[in-house]
């Protein structure tokens, strides 16, 4: 019998079977101010369950991470935005803990132009062409 070659079988990883890191749970946790209690009851499961995933034991489910994330006011849904989040008071803040304002980003075009504007000011002026033709005269001792 000839045995035809055939694409060997890998059991695929379903896109929602994604897991979080068990650190990061515990920290977005902690930043929404929950205790493992509060987190449990806000998810759903048991604090056992929480306090498994956050040691490790089990791994964190991640819609339960993005729920954390979504509690402590973090910007989910779009990547490059990982680790800026909104505080309480509505300001934008940054991963290293810079907060910008909503009044200071909506006037942050006029900030950039101002700033460009005081760049070219300050640069020396042009020599005007007529001055590369003046012979230069020579000291001689």
């Amino acid at each position: 019998m000839i045995e035809k070659h055939r694409r060997k079988k890998h059991p695929r990883r379903h896109p929602h079977f994604a897991w979080a890191d068990p650190e990061r749970f515990r920290v977005e946790r902690m930043t929404a101010g929950l205790s493992q209690k509060q987190a449990a009851a806000y998810l759903g499961v048991s604090v056992r369950s929480v306090y498994n995933w956050e040691t490790g034991v089990n791994r964190v489910p991640y819609p339960a991470f993005k729920l954390i994330r979504m509690r402590a006011k973090a910007i989910v849904h779009v990547e490059g935005w990982e680790g800026w989040r909104f505080a309480r008071d509505g300001a934008l803040v940054t991963p290293d803990g810079r907060s910008f304002q909503p009044w200071e980003l909506q006037n942050l075009q006029l900030v950039v132009s101002l700033a460009r504007r005081y760049v070219e000011a300050r640069q020396p002026a042009a020599v005007p062409a007529v001055a590369d033709k003046v012979a230069v005269l020579r000291v001689v001792a």
